[in-house]
């Protein structure tokens, strides 16, 4: 009854409570999600080229890579 009051004057009811919560989270994820490739460049860009071909990749790659991650 008390929720039932409280959504006359506009405020949300209980059940709807949560979604700035759950929207926070989502965009935090997202902005981890864009990081990653940065940091991941950037620990690839340190190795040598021995150890980068030993993975499967050319510094050439992997630099160009980088470069596409920043913007």
């Amino acid at each position: 009854m008390l929720t039932a009051a409280f959504g006359e004057f506009g405020v949300a009811p209980a059940g709807s409570r949560g979604h700035g919560v759950r929207r926070a989270v989502a965009r935090m994820t997202h902005s981890r999600d864009r990081q990653m490739p940065r940091f991941v460049n950037g620990y690839q860009l340190s190795l040598d080229d021995a150890a980068l071909a030993t993975f499967g990749f050319d510094r050439e790659t992997v630099s160009h890579g980088a470069m596409s991650a920043i913007v």
